[in-house]
């Protein structure tokens, strides 16, 4: 008879929930500052699912016909509760979501949806909110930022093209007189470039390069650093202010697989470093050390390219999900960190039954070592000395 109190003593997470509905590959995952709600991007569109109750929220039905979802951003006003989600298309449609105020469940209704300039795959998104600026790349090398409404509609700002040169990535950094520097990462060679001012203008000392793939990023500004997913080796962090290498986190690879770009995270307030691989895996990095803290498993041989992590109520929680095209369905696994505080709830959510199962179950294993050990004691010889 098996245990029910027993745990996983080689991580320091359990799977806490599986979210259900994807078709097909998982390209990104994103949620909110809060950890209230989880937005999901493959190639059926995107999802949004209420982390509370760890169910799908209704969505508009037009996602379905928009194509791969390829680029997610949640919008946080200070003086609005309810975020709404912008997210990028395969074929340059830029969409938004926004939560519809009424009684019961939470539901998502389509505000806008756009074409960007010379259409192509969105490849990053980024929000600035300060400056209440919306940040959009292409594979067309395409730079647009527009500024966001009360309702969500959009006015230009300024549109600049980078020549021979493919955004992975955009993120606002430090602040440079009012508002904050644009970086744009380059999927090839690893070139970042900095925009500035009104117009979108290049920062020509402020260019600089990692001589390598950039995947993904994840920035935080307040500790000065950036994390970039490197397809061919792993994750990298670098600083900010002088644009040096910091860490090198090292992540195996299968040999005869291809390199793909991975999702990369930032967790337990920058101390930890999240990312996927060609194996299963989710790794999780102690960001002074690059020791693995901690493995988990998506109990499948396969692609992990998409991967966030947040605190949901105080508890630092890891999302992950399969990236295999024709796939069929594709879960997306939740694991949240143990605490001191998950065996006490866990044991008054079971209910009086299983509390007396497990009392039960822990009388019949003391019995059992008592005979065992009576066994043992009998048939040793007693020496003299």
């Amino acid at each position: 008879m098996p245990l029910l109190f027993g745990r996983n003593s080689s991580t320091q997470y359990h799977l806490h929930a599986q979210l259900r509905g994807h078709s097909g590959a998982v390209a990104r995952l994103e949620a909110t500052a809060d950890g209230t709600l989880l937005a999901s991007a493959g190639g059926d569109g995107t999802r949004v699912w209420d982390l509370s109750t760890m169910r799908e929220i209704k969505s508009p039905s037009s996602s379905a016909f928009r194509g791969a979802t390829t680029a997610l951003v949640w919008i946080k006003h200070e003086d609005d509760v309810n975020e709404p989600l912008f997210f990028g298309t395969q074929n340059g449609q830029l969409v938004c979501w926004k939560q519809v105020q009424q009684k019961g469940p939470i539901t998502f209704e389509e505000i806008s949806c756009v074409r960007v300039v010379e259409p192509a795959e969105i490849t990053g998104l980024a929000f600035d909110a300060p400056s209440n600026r919306l940040a959009v790349c292409h594979r067309g090398g395409i730079i647009q930022v527009y500024t966001l409404g009360t309702t969500m509609s959009l006015t230009h700002v300024f549109t600049t093209e980078l020549y021979k040169f493919v955004p992975r990535a955009v993120a606002f950094g430090k602040m440079t007189g009012n508002e904050r520097d644009l970086m744009v990462f380059g999927l090839y060679g690893g070139t970042i470039y900095t925009l500035r001012g009104p117009d979108g203008d290049k920062v020509e000392g402020e260019t600089w390069t990692v001589g390598a793939h950039i995947g993904d990023v994840a920035l935080d500004v307040g500790k000065g650093v950036v994390c970039m997913d490197d397809p061919f080796s792993g994750t990298n962090l670098y600083r900010l202010d002088d644009h040096s290498r910091i860490k090198s986190f090292r992540i195996s690879k299968k040999r005869g697989r291809g390199k793909r770009i991975r999702q990369v995270a930032l967790l337990n307030e920058c101390t930890s470093i999240v990312s996927g691989s060609d194996h299963g895996i989710v790794y999780i990095f102690d960001r002074r050390t690059a020791d693995i803290t901690d493995r988990l498993s998506i109990n499948a041989d396969d692609w992990v390219q998409a991967v966030t992590a947040v605190e949901c109520a105080g508890t630092p929680t890891v999302f992950a999900a399969k990236s295999r095209e024709n796939a069929g369905v594709n879960h997306i696994f939740v694991w949240r960190k143990n605490s001191g505080k998950s065996w006490s709830v866990g044991i008054a959510s079971m209910g009086l039954a299983c509390v007396g199962l497990i009392v039960l179950q822990v009388f019949v294993l003391v019995a059992a070592m008592s005979f065992m050990t009576q066994d043992v004691v009998s048939i040793i010889p007693a020496y003299k000395m």
